[in-house]
């Protein structure tokens, strides 16, 4: 009878120890990640090297990359505008102080940062997608926007515009992922059927 005692009391002192050890790293690793930042465009690919939607590579697809600089100073990176669109949508009570996009009209890697608001979108161009079947790049520069129109097509829009199509993507993706899923499931259902 001790034994027991004395073995289910040493198995809840060492649960609670690694509960609590658990926690502790959990705290550590979000403070580390969730510091405010008053310079987000300050070496933002070395502080936000992947996206926090998908975690691809930021410095790979530096042309399409966001920022998102949120109203309490935190910063998260993205990868494309579709995954801007996720982090606009889970994060939208936070408030926004800028988002950033990169301007795909200069030359060089990594593209700079310019504010996303201010920007001129090419949308649905021949240009590859990222994240998403119809492509979205910001340019500082109208004119670069059009000129890229005349060799791929697309066209001209707002960053609000660029968002919509965004969201857009998402509704069909998950109406898509939706249907997929009942017909798995009667698939398994009829499945079950046929064999009792």
């Amino acid at each position: 009878m001790n034994r027991r005692m004395l073995l289910k009391g040493s198995a809840i002192a060492m649960l609670g120890a690694m509960n609590k050890m658990a926690m502790a790293t959990e705290v550590e690793g979000e403070t580390a990640k969730t510091k405010p930042d008053s310079a987000p465009l300050e070496n933002e690919l070395e502080k936000y090297p992947r996206c926090v939607i998908c975690n691809m590579d930021r410095r790979q697809y530096h042309y399409a990359r966001h920022l998102l600089h949120y109203g309490d100073g935190h910063v998260e990176g993205t990868c494309s505008l579709n995954c801007t669109a996720e982090c606009m949508l889970r994060q939208r009570r936070r408030g926004f102080i800028a988002i950033y996009a990169p301007d795909y009209g200069v030359a060089g890697e990594p593209k700079p940062l310019i504010e996303a608001s201010s920007a001129t979108y090419l949308i649905g161009s021949d240009l590859r997608g990222v994240m998403s079947p119809i492509s979205k790049y910001a340019f500082a520069d109208k004119a670069k926007a059009e000129a890229v129109i005349a060799v791929a097509g697309g066209r001209i829009g707002t960053f609000a515009e660029a968002i919509t199509v965004a969201f857009e993507d998402y509704a069909r993706y998950i109406s898509r992922r939706y249907g997929n899923d009942r017909e798995k499931l009667q698939r398994q259902s009829n499945k079950v059927n046929a064999a009792t």
